[in-house]
């Protein structure tokens, strides 16, 4: 997709046993393992064109670009945002963006009336960011914290695939990936059952009735 870059002034700022393999979080098993809808993949897939935006920037020989300061990386839906960030841009127009942060932020918007996973904002950080542009993976590294809806995951690494809106995360060495499903909603129509009357004493030396 096509991009542009701009630098804006500093006056400007507006901003978990060991796992040994990556775990498919049972938090989004139910959705995650199906393949999304056409239309709702589409609907989440970043589209338009990237814009790179930070306090200063500096074109490298071999299409490298480097950024530093309130930086972000912009679509329609998707921002990411740091403190640093280097692009390489490929020949055909794809690029691999590097975004480090103290955390470093992503966020991915839902469109408006989208369904099922579509209609659900995404946010997440970590220490550091890498987004493929070609593949549609965001993997995020440090102390990293996604939450999708009411749930979250935490782990040392989080890799988050766009336009599905599916997550694989893992502990990383003698960590644990920690997960935290939100209930369903109460619901506050349901009727009480009312309390038994209470029964009146009898007095003694009287029959009871």
């Amino acid at each position: 997709m096509p991009y542009e870059s701009v630098m804006s002034c500093a006056t400007d700022r507006p901003r978990a046993s060991r796992i040994a393999a990556l775990l498919m979080l049972a938090a989004f098993a139910t959705q995650a393992q199906q393949p999304a809808a056409v239309d709702d993949a589409q609907a989440l897939r970043p589209s338009g064109p990237v814009t790179l935006t930070a306090d200063r920037g500096e074109w490298i020989d071999g299409g490298e670009m480097r950024y530093e300061g309130n930086v972000a990386l912009e679509s329609d839906t998707l921002r990411l945002t740091g403190q640093s960030m280097t692009v390489m841009q490929h020949a055909d127009g794809s690029f691999d963006a590097r975004i480090l942060g103290t955390p470093a932020r992503l966020d991915h918007r839902a469109r408006a009336g989208a369904q099922g996973v579509a209609g659900q904002n995404v946010t997440a950080e970590g220490q550091r960011i890498d987004y493929d542009s070609r593949t549609g993976v965001i993997q995020l590294q440090g102390q990293a914290r996604l939450l999708r809806g009411g749930d979250e995951v935490e782990g040392e690494r989080i890799d988050y695939v766009v336009a599905e809106r599916r997550v694989r995360a893992s502990g990383g060495s003698g960590g644990q990936v920690r997960i935290v499903i939100q209930p369903p909603a109460r619901d506050d129509g349901a009727v009480t059952p009312s309390p038994a009357p209470a029964r009146t004493p009898v007095p003694t030396g009287e029959p009871s009735p």
